[in-house]
């Protein structure tokens, strides 16, 4: 805690969640209105136990085994180091998921390490699809709910555009330290721009929104996160004083983030299109990273057009539309003119953990495509105004008129 003496309470505490929840996956030590600032800049994927960390922690203690077991010589002609190393590596990681939650990312990542290390013990080589496939199958046989779940076609989509691109083999410069330096920016910002590509359309199918600048907050956060913050939130099981030093390193990555996601072109919100859309815009992606010639890649982004330009339903001039929220307790009604759109009330807080603007009036107004220009709060009673953060975190835009209480 010294070494944050200088930082701002509500500052140290959002750091300090963001260390919790990449040591133990504790995702409730981040506050909502950080989540909110990670998912409108793209890398919330990186804020909590992901299948990058739990490949990096199997990969740290296969070299620490492989290294002790190959200190004695018996050991050593009683089983083979390679073979402990890699068997204690996928076991390690998998006590790590199993501890951090057992979410999606770490099943994805531990099934595909187990295959990896069988396949190396037995001497075989699978093609990369079917790697994926088997992992794939495993989750949904464990969990067959998953398919309902974003997260799911996410996390298994951005690992299959990986290995199909081959983006560890990316721009070799030469053999000099500059050169391999320049050839891992190379691959880093190719593996990104890929993902981004690719990923584009289904978030746009899943959530409404594009971030236009999660490319570049990416670029900076994923080796950082990846290679300062979450090794020190690791050591903090054995040096209770790293998770200070975790989250001093989150400290100016946040600045960046806040930055970033107050830049009024950050998101690319879009009104959700019919399913054949987003079904051709997905192709559109996925074609377009394809190791296919230039031209029939620029043809298949414009099956991506159907999608992008859906129309956006707006009532006639003189008219106007209400659409009241089913919310539970409380008031929630959005009123849309020709021209503009006002929010009356903003449905009830449900704990200090959700309310309705997160849980529904922000995912409605998204899957609509909708951008508000005011939010009107009658009084001041909770199951009227405790909503309004959210929405103003999600539409920062927004005029607030009425009740002070949300400023």
């Amino acid at each position: 805690q010294t070494w944050l003496s200088g930082v701002a309470p509500e500052r140290q505490q959002a750091a300090l969640g963001v260390a919790a929840a990449l040591a133990v996956g504790d995702q409730q030590a981040i506050d909502r209105k950080d989540w909110a600032m990670f998912r409108q800049t793209g890398v919330s994927h990186l804020m909590s136990i992901s299948g990058l960390h739990i490949t990096m922690f199997a990969w740290l203690a296969a070299l620490v085994v492989g290294r002790l077991w190959r200190c004695s010589a018996i050991a050593c002609r009683i089983f083979p180091a390679p073979y402990v190393a890699l068997l204690a590596g996928v076991a390690l990681a998998a006590a790590y998921a199993l501890f951090s939650g057992w979410g999606l990312p770490a099943q994805r990542t531990v099934c595909m390490l187990v295959v990896v290390a069988l396949l190396q013990m037995l001497g075989a080589r699978w093609p990369w699809p079917c790697v994926w496939l088997l992992a794939l199958a495993v989750v949904v046989v464990l969990d067959p709910w998953a398919l309902w779940q974003a997260g799911f076609w996410l996390s298994f989509v951005a690992v299959g555009v990986l290995l199909a691109s081959n983006s560890i083999a990316a721009g070799d410069y030469g053999k000099s330290a500059t050169g391999r330096f320049l050839s891992k920016v190379y691959a880093l910002w190719r593996e990104q721009w890929l993902i981004s590509l690719a990923l584009a359309p289904l978030g746009l199918l899943l959530f409404g929104q594009v971030s236009i600048v999660g490319l570049l907050a990416n670029l900076i956060a994923i080796p950082w996160v990846t290679l300062v913050v979450t090794p020190l939130a690791l050591l903090a099981a054995l040096v209770p004083v790293a998770a200070a030093g975790a989250a001093l390193a989150m400290l100016p990555l946040m600045r960046l983030l806040q930055w970033l996601a107050e830049l009024p072109w950050a998101v690319w919100v879009l009104p959700q299109p019919a399913w054949w859309a987003s079904v051709l815009a997905i192709a559109a992606g996925l074609l377009l990273i394809a190791p296919l010639p230039v031209r029939l890649r620029l043809v298949a982004t414009l099956f991506a057009l159907p999608a992008l330009l859906w129309p956006q339903a707006w009532p006639n001039v003189g008219e106007f539309e209400l659409q009241a929220v089913d919310i539970g307790q409380g008031n929630a009604v959005i009123i849309s003119t020709a021209r503009h759109r006002l929010l009356y009330d903003a449905g009830p807080q449900y704990s200090r953990q959700s309310d309705a603007g997160e849980r529904v009036i922000a995912p409605l107004l998204a899957a609509q495509g909708m951008r508000l220009d005011a939010m009107m709060l009658s009084h001041r009673d909770s199951d009227h105004t405790g909503g309004a953060l959210a929405i103003k975190a999600a539409q920062p835009q927004v005029k607030i008129w009425g009740s002070d209480s949300v400023i």
